[in-house]
């Protein structure tokens, strides 16, 4: 196994996975693991990597939003209220029905 240091350590979207995963690609062959993850990626990314930096960028102004939680949110752009209560589900705390609506209209701008 190569051993290689952990440079940062923070969320990534899978449009953000996909593109480190291509580049490592063109510089050498990937292992059965990124091959998966690449797959994966490529294929579920819903936006870009630059309009999912946007969109978690707009999400963590909110104060209760973490960088974890936007990234999922940005990854599977929730369409209905429900869905953004699953996501919050693991988190200590969850969304008023006012702040859930307020993400829902920050995601629709993204969604199109």
């Amino acid at each position: 196994m190569i051993d290689k240091a952990v440079r940062s350590n923070r969320p990534a979207t899978l449009a953000e996975v996909a593109e480190i995963l291509e580049k490592r690609k063109e510089e050498g062959e990937l292992g059965f693991e990124q091959q998966t993850t690449l797959a994966y990626a490529t294929k579920y990314a819903k936006l870009s990597k630059k309009k999912a930096a946007e969109l978690m960028e707009e999400l963590q102004k909110k104060d209760k939003i973490k960088p974890a939680v936007a990234a999922k949110i940005a990854d599977i752009l929730p369409k209905n209220s429900d869905q953004i209560r699953l996501i919050f589900a693991n988190e200590r705390y969850s969304l008023s029905s006012a702040e859930i609506e307020e993400v829902l209209k920050i995601v629709e701008k993204y969604r199109k």
